[in-house]
């Protein structure tokens, strides 16, 4: 027969669909309370399960002792172990199976701390895919949700940041979620199961620990001797609404969104017309989609984004960290990486010849016709061959440059180009056909007058741009 402990975290397994029957479990123990407990419950429902220990090496020889401790604990259940030492910091270990090359950077605490999650995480990922397990089982508790759940509160955090440590995330799952540490402090202690005891726990320098061993009983004692059960249950219910925020945006997002090429677009006016919490929401899923991992994207960047959906905005853009930028291009918002700074180009077209572009992928030719066809418009047009010489240049636009298109207002050329709605980022890298310092012909735009055939032309040229 089950223990009650047992029995509750198996409810929680299959409250959370987190296992079949045939699915084969590595288990991430460190040697202390949590997940030797997870490791003797999971062994205790019969499951096919492994266990896997990430050595850091940050306490010498207690962390080596570790290593022996739960290389024991995988002997005495008779379940296959998998361990590797890292290094975070300095060289790396002669024998070591995994090596992380990482510089000390500031706040090493939170470094320190995350670079330690990275290297168990590629460290059980790459051993479940190795041999064949189908789910990777972490020890966090509900303190531990409860612990996260206040530190991100504390940072500053919407609802997705309240509501980390999903039960069930991917292949990874938490077994122990909805369980106590003092009810898995009281199974082991049952069951007279040792368990290693990290000294740096203990240590008040650290935020998680300060929070843990004073803040929060602090606020136990003056306020709710239930605080980590009722602020699991807060937990519980801000993850629901959460998943429902996230249904609705991927709904709007499937509605209004659309991918062209490598960027992503959204109309900015269906977008403005949303509830503020539901926008940035969206933006936040939108970056997800453009590559962004939402590292580093604060409040701030999400307000910047959301700016840019009011009048007059139409050129501005925010810059995402992780080599993002989200732009107002007319009526849309498009997300995009970052370009690269351009740089000024020059090149010489001969008539006849041709020249390929590779800023705009394009092939300009230039060809001597004798009869002009019904292609006034676009990527070909037509010049009196007379009025140039025998090659052009082919450059850039810049800044300044005046332009006397048939059919259309003379001036400016960034008035044309915004009259056709190009977006500003597309402007700079514009080709532009000049010869002696006049512009001959924009591309996809109409001949300039001062070029265009006349009717006693003995000379035509056909100028064309075509796609690489």
């Amino acid at each position: 027969m089950l223990s009650n402990l047992v029995a509750q975290i198996r409810g929680t397994i299959q409250k959370h669909q987190m296992l079949t029957s045939r699915e084969r479990v590595l288990a991430g123990v460190s040697g202390g309370a949590d997940s030797v407990c997870l490791a003797l419950v999971l062994n205790e429902l019969g499951l096919d399960v492994a266990v896997a220990h990430v050595n850091h090496g940050l306490r010498g020889a207690e962390s080596d002792t570790d290593e022996e401790f739960t290389k024991e604990l995988a002997g005495t259940l008779g379940v296959p172990f998998f361990a590797t030492k890292v290094a975070l910091s300095g060289p790396p270990p002669a024998a070591s199976a995994l090596w992380l090359s990482r510089r000390p950077l500031p706040g090493g605490e939170a470094n320190l701390e995350a670079a330690g999650r990275e290297a168990r995480r590629q460290f059980f990922i790459e051993t479940a895919r190795r041999r064949g397990y189908t789910k990777i089982a972490l020890a966090h508790t509900r303190n531990d949700r409860v612990e996260t759940f206040l530190m991100n509160l504390l940072r500053g955090a919407g609802s997705e940041g309240l509501v980390s440590m999903a039960p069930v995330s991917g292949n990874t799952i938490r077994p122990l979620i909805e369980t106590g540490r003092n009810e898995v402090e009281a199974y082991l202690t049952e069951n007279n199961q040792s368990w290693r005891t990290d000294s740096s726990n203990f240590d008040l320098g650290f935020a998680r620990n300060r929070l843990r061993h004073a803040v929060i009983p602090e606020l136990e004692s003056r306020f709710n001797p239930s605080l980590i059960q009722t602020l699991a249950r807060t937990v519980e219910i801000l993850e629901a609404e959460d998943a429902w925020m996230r249904a609705v945006a991927d709904q709007w997002l499937s509605e209004h969104g659309r991918k062209e090429e490598n960027d992503f677009l959204i109309p900015a006016a269906e977008l403005k017309s949303a509830p503020a919490g539901l926008v940035r929401r969206i933006l936040r899923t939108v970056l997800r989609l453009a590559g962004s991992g939402l590292r580093d994207v604060s409040f701030g960047h999400i307000e910047a984004v959301r700016a840019l959906l009011e009048e007059g905005k139409s050129g501005k853009f925010v810059q995402i960290p992780g080599g993002l930028q989200a732009a107002r291009e007319f009526g849309r918002l498009v997300f995009r990486q970052a370009p690269a700074a351009w740089a000024d180009y020059t090149y010489e077209l001969k008539i006849p010849g041709e020249v390929y572009i590779p800023e705009v992928g394009k092939v300009f030719r230039a060809e001597i016709v004798e009869i002009e066809a019904n292609q006034a418009l676009g990527q070909r047009v037509f010049v009196d061959g007379e009025s140039i010489g025998p090659y052009v240049t082919i450059r850039n636009w810049k800044p300044g440059d005046y332009y006397r298109p048939v059919g259309l207002p003379a001036g400016k050329l960034k008035k044309l180009f915004q009259r056709a709605r190009i977006p500003r980022g597309h402007r700079m890298r514009w080709p532009v056909i000049v010869a002696d310092s006049t512009i001959v012909w924009v591309a996809s735009f109409p001949v300039s007058r001062e070029f265009a055939p006349r009717g006693q032309s003995q000379k035509k040229v056909a100028f064309e741009a075509l796609q690489s």
